[in-house]
């Protein structure tokens, strides 16, 4: 248990309140009332059910629920939390199923682990990784439809080692925190912030490349005939992918890297030229479905070119 969180509990909740938690068997936190829920919280937030923290706020489990509450470490006396559940699209977004006021509110607990949990451990961190690898092509598209709902919403990820859930039993992979575009402007890169966050701190040679080809597959589902892409084909970034993932190989390349280099940016250019033509070629397909075998057979001739990645 870290020091800030052992302040907040201290100084915000010095007598939390002994609350019999058989009273909500069978009943979700949800369905009781507002006063019962508060209390639950009340209850919660001790040095035992301590989640994590980030810059803003600390998150502790509620016992005994499938729920878990982020109070930030302005928050006032609970007492004063004005609880509701009417939430908007962004709160959804965010896993958020009831707002308390003042930045506090109830999300959906994940069961999983952290990234950043293994930031000073190569060997757990090498080993969840290549968990993550061995994942199927659908774990990574569910993961890159969050992204995408959230640019819908006009909200990006995140990409921190802290902001992701990985449960292996479940094969599933959960962000975990948005914030508006406004609020941080940067290029918008899906692909490239999935890496990212996949290979957390570094990653070995091998899985990196694997992660790397399972995110080319999820990004290259969405461009399969008579199917509507999750987001705009224009931000499918399978360029800054190919140079992150070529930025991290990098390091352990030996001999001459000026021709290594140039080989790249020869590369480079090929990719950029097919990608201009498939997206093209999936626009037209969307209206125009005569054009379905050529859009199949271009993905396919894409993905064997983006692979050569090592």
């Amino acid at each position: 248990m870290n020091v800030s969180a052992i302040n907040t509990y201290t100084n915000i909740y010095k007598n939390p309140v002994k609350y019999n938690t058989t009273a909500f068997k069978g009943r979700d936190l949800l369905d009781l009332p507002e006063k019962d829920v508060i209390e639950k919280i009340k209850a919660s937030v001790t040095p035992d059910n301590f989640l994590g923290q980030g810059t803003e706020a600390e998150v502790y489990r509620i016992k005994g629920t499938k729920y878990c509450v982020r109070i930030p470490y302005l928050a006032q006396d609970i007492n004063r939390f004005n609880y509701s559940k009417e939430l908007t699209p962004i709160d959804k977004i965010n896993h958020v199923v009831a707002k308390l006021g003042f930045g506090a509110s109830i999300m959906k607990y994940f069961d999983g682990i952290v990234p950043k949990w293994y930031i000073n451990n190569s060997h757990n961190r090498y080993n969840l990784q290549e968990k993550i690898a061995d994942m199927p092509v659908k774990s990574y598209s569910e993961l890159l439809h969050q992204i995408a709902d959230a640019v819908d919403n006009e909200m990006i990820f995140d990409f921190s080692g802290g902001n992701l859930i990985v449960n292996t039993e479940k094969q599933k992979l959960t962000a975990i925190d948005f914030c508006g575009i406004t609020d941080n402007p940067r290029p918008i890169r899906p692909l490239s912030e999935m890496y990212n966050v996949l290979t957390s701190y570094g990653s070995e040679e091998k899985t990196g490349k694997k992660i790397f080809d399972k995110i080319v597959d999820a990004g290259l589902e969405e461009f399969k005939p008579n199917k509507i892409p999750c987001m705009d084909v224009e931000l499918f970034d399978f360029i800054d992918l190919a140079l992150k993932r070529n930025s991290d190989n990098n390091s352990h390349k030996q001999g001459d890297m000026t021709e290594y280099i140039n080989k790249f940016l020869d590369f480079k250019c090929s990719v950029a030229e097919r990608l201009r033509e498939l997206r093209k070629l999936k626009k037209q397909e969307i209206m125009d479905k005569s054009v379905s075998k050529k859009l199949e057979e271009a993905v396919k001739s894409f993905a064997q070119l983006i692979k050569k990645v090592h």
